[in-house]
C-alpha cells in the first residue's frame, strides 16, 4: 500500500477525508481522498482474489480498513464512495448485476459494507466515478456536456449534463458498452449479441485478437494467442502490427459510430476516452473522428473535442470526491 500522497496533499490534521472504492472487473483500487480529490493514500488488489461475493466484500472492508489505520488516526474518514460495476440502483444502495464479476446480482453493497465500517456509504456507477473525476480535475475538466467513456473489462460510460452527473430514472444510465453495432455477432458479458464492449473494451479487443489469431492473419506476434492483452498489442502496434493495427482501428471505428449518435441525441461537446484500453488511443482516435465526422448532424467534427482521459487510474477516485461532496457530506 502507498500512503504518501499522490496529488500533493499537505501532511496534518485534516478534518474532513473520505474513502473512495473502485470496483472493476480486473481490479478493486481503493484511496483515502481529501474533500479537494487529493489522494493521500492507495490500494490496489485483483478482483479475482475474492473466491465469492461475501469473500469480496470483507476482503475490500478488510483492505479499507488497513488503509486508512496506515495513514493515520488524524486521517479517520467520514463517509466511503462506492464505484461499482453493471446496473445499480444507488438510492437503494444495490448492485442489480455487474456482468464481469461472477455472482454479483442484487447484491446490497452499500449496507454491507456501511456497516463493515461502520460510516456511512454511497453508491454509483464505476464510470460514472471515473466522469466525475475527469470533469473535475482531469481532460474534462470546464466541459458542461461531456460523456466518458472506460475501455477496461467492459466499456463503461458517464455523462455529465450542464455541469452535473446523468443517472437516469431507473438503475444506471450511460450504459454505452451495451450499445448493440450492427454486424456484430460477438456474446458480451451480459448474454447478449453485438455490444460495442465486446469489439473495444481491453477485454474485448483482446479477444477479437485470438480469434484474427486462430484464423491466421497477418501479425508480427508469434507467442501463444491465450497471452495477448491490450497492453501488449499497444506494444505490437507501435511496430507497426498489421493485427493490433486493424483491431484498433475497428474499434475506433465502432466508438466513433456509437459516439456520433449519443452527440447528435445531446448536443454534447466533450468526449473523454479512458481506461486500460485507452493507451491505444492514438491508433483509435483517426477512426473516431472520420466515422463521428461522417454521422454528426448536430455539429462538425472540428467543433468536438475528443481527448483522452488526463488521471488514468486515479479518475474514479478522484470523482468520489465530487460525489460525497455533492451528498452532503
Amino acid at each position: 500500500m502507498q500512503t504518501t500522497s499522490q496529488q500533493g496533499a499537505t501532511t496534518g490534521y485534516l478534518e474532513d477525508t473520505f474513502l473512495a472504492l473502485d470496483i472493476g472487473g480486473t481490479n478493486v483500487k481503493s484511496g483515502l481522498i481529501s474533500r479537494s480529490g487529493d489522494i493521500l493514500s492507495y490500494d490496489s488488489f485483483p478482483t479475482s482474489e475474492g473466491k465469492n461475493p461475501t469473500h469480496l466484500i470483507e476482503l475490500i472492508a478488510d483492505r479499507l480498513k488497513i488503509l486508512w489505520t496506515e495513514a493515520g488516526s488524524n486521517h479517520r474518514p467520514v463517509a466511503l464512495a462506492i464505484g461499482a460495476p453493471g446496473w445499480i440502483k444507488p438510492r437503494e444502495g444495490i448492485v442489480v448485476m455487474a456482468p464481469n464479476i461472477p455472482g454479483w446480482k442484487d447484491l446490497p453493497i452499500t449496507r454491507l459494507m456501511s456497516q463493515a465500517l461502520d460510516i456511512p456509504a454511497v453508491l454509483e456507477n464505476d464510470a460514472n466515478l471515473y466522469a466525475l473525476g475527469e470533469w473535475l480535475r482531469g481532460a474534462g475538466k470546464g466541459a458542461n456536456n461531456q460523456i466518458t467513456l472506460t475501455l477496461g473489462t467492459g466499456v463503461g460510460g458517464g455523462l455529465i449534463l450542464n455541469g452535473k452527473l446523468w443517472s437516469g430514472s431507473f438503475t444506471s444510465a450511460a450504459e454505452v458498452g451495451h450499445i448493440p453495432i450492427g454486424g456484430n455477432k460477438r456474446i458480451c458479458g451480459c448474454g447478449r449479441p453485438g455490444c460495442l464492449e465486446t469489439v473495444a473494451s481491453a477485454l474485448g479487443m483482446a479477444s477479437v485478437a485470438r480469434d484474427y489469431l486462430a484464423q491466421k492473419g497477418e501479425t508480427l506476434y508469434k507467442g501463444p494467442p491465450e497471452a495477448v492483452d491490450s497492453k501488449l498489442m499497444l506494444e505490437l502496434a507501435e511496430n507497426g502490427d498489421p493485427m493490433s493495427l486493424t483491431i484498433f482501428k475497428a474499434a475506433g471505428e465502432a466508438i466513433g459510430f456509437v459516439l456520433a449518435g449519443i452527440f447528435n441525441l445531446l448536443g454534447l461537446e466533450t468526449a473523454v476516452i479512458g481506461g486500460g484500453g485507452a493507451g491505444a488511443f492514438k491508433f483509435m482516435e483517426p477512426s473516431i473522428k472520420e466515422v463521428m465526422g461522417r454521422h454528426l448532424v448536430t455539429a462538425v467534427i472540428d467543433q468536438i473535442h475528443i481527448v483522452k482521459g488526463a488521471l488514468e487510474g486515479n479518475a474514479p477516485l478522484v470523482g468520489a470526491a465530487a460525489l460525497l461532496n455533492s451528498s452532503g457530506f
